[in-house]
């Protein structure tokens, strides 16, 4: 079968993503491919005490996660590219995402951990590039949207492990919650391996040309090439991986400052974590659906300087429900801006290298967010953890001057 997207009968309902089974099969699936980070980030605080580790220690274990999706995300975007078989991809993303929970409460030394983790990180990184050239085939005219649904279905991994976690950790030890951890991972893994069954991305022996005729490997290396020379896509990338040097730093770094600076049960600081979360929730298919409207670049531009403001202002606030409330509007602004870049890249480049530029971005986002614990790390160590924000709230600010140096184009 020569099709360029997916077989009619089941997909594609006169271009409705909400009628598509399968378009919430892809949500479905990173709604779990980010359960599993959010639940190690919620263990770190706990894992850190019961092994002795000084707060560098923790962050280089997030940080050797996301050097290892960095590493893997071209590899893994050449082969989206050139297989038929993208939801195989996608339902082996989420088994690597949640196995290291089945051996986690077995370990017994720093570098075990350090193993799983990069099991992780892999199966974490291996869901972007099939779910994104799936769902950029798909709905075209709508990326800004599906983009935000199904960043919104991230939302919800990232929501609901912390509340549900964090309210287990108050009557259970850590390492019980892990052993039963996989059990999410094989259930929604049989669930969404039938409502993935009839995508058919690409042709059975490789990816297509524009044109509908098959590419050949050496032009898909040229594609790639031109890829790499592509301005908007590289400063695109390059500004999201400031944005996720933030993100990441905000789910490593807050956890810890809520448990060990301010005392707080991990039942609350899973819900702090998860008030978060849940201005994301809001935030992603909103602001997405507006930048199809609007254009991405405004609403990038607003969303890092408040987003700066907000993450100094945690640090000061001492009053519990004005520190909730602002942990919900700095979700809503850090979150929206996810599914936007993703729809601006996407609208950037060649159907046929959507793979590849997903994983460009990625690789992107994991290298320079893999920075962000270390450094952070160090910093808490060695002046406090309050600088620890100050630095994360840096970088996003700075993140605006490389959006004024992307080329103006129809995709903005």
């Amino acid at each position: 079968m020569n099709t360029e997207a997916v077989r009619p009968e089941k997909l594609s309902t006169e271009g409705n993503p909400n009628k598509d089974t399968a378009f919430w099969g892809i949500c479905l699936g990173h709604t779990f491919t980010h359960w599993y980070p959010a639940t190690f980030y919620i263990l770190l605080p706990l894992i850190t005490v019961q092994f002795g580790l000084s707060v560098g220690q923790a962050g280089l274990l997030v940080t050797i996660m996301y050097l290892v999706k960095a590493i893997a995300g071209m590899p893994i975007g050449a082969i989206t590219d050139m297989t038929t078989k993208k939801n195989l991809l996608m339902l082996l993303s989420l088994i690597l995402a949640g196995l290291p929970f089945l051996f986690l409460g077995f370990v017994n030394a720093y570098w075990m951990i350090m193993l799983l983790v990069i099991i992780m990180g892999i199966g974490n990184e291996m869901w972007h590039p099939a779910s994104f050239s799936t769902l950029s085939s798909l709905y075209p005219k709508q990326r800004g949207y599906v983009f935000g649904v199904h960043g919104m279905s991230a939302n919800l991994g990232d929501l609901l492990a912390p509340v549900i976690i964090g309210t287990v950790l108050t009557f259970v030890s850590w390492q019980d919650v892990v052993y039963f951890n996989i059990i999410p991972a094989i259930v929604v893994g049989i669930v969404i391996a039938f409502m993935l069954r009839n995508i058919e991305v690409t042709s059975n022996k490789g990816i297509k040309k524009e044109n509908g005729e098959k590419l050949t490997f050496p032009e898909y290396m040229a594609g790639f090439k031109e890829l790499l020379k592509n301005k908007a896509v590289l400063l695109i990338a390059l500004a999201s991986g400031m944005r996720s040097m933030t993100q990441l730093g905000l789910m490593t770094f807050l956890p810890i400052f809520l448990l060990l600076e301010l005392g707080y049960s991990p039942f609350l600081v899973g819900l702090y974590i998860t008030v978060m979360q849940a201005g994301g929730l809001i935030a992603a298919p909103l602001m997405g659906k507006l930048s199809d409207n609007v254009g991405r670049r405004k609403i990038i531009f607003s969303g890092m300087i408040i987003t700066s403001v907000l993450v100094v202002a945690v640090v000061f606030i001492q009053i519990d429900w004005l520190l909730i409330t602002t942990l919900a509007i700095l979700g809503f602004f850090l979150y929206s801006l996810r599914p936007v870049m993703q729809a601006w890249i996407m609208s950037s480049t060649k159907k046929s290298m959507s793979g590849t530029t997903t994983s460009l971005l990625f690789t992107t986002q994991s290298m320079l967010a893999a920075l962000t614990p270390l450094i952070g790390g160090m910093i808490a160590d060695s002046i406090g953890i309050m600088y620890t924000f100050y630095f994360i709230a840096l970088i996003i600010l700075l993140g605006n001057i490389v959006v004024a140096f992307i080329p103006k184009t129809a995709a903005d």
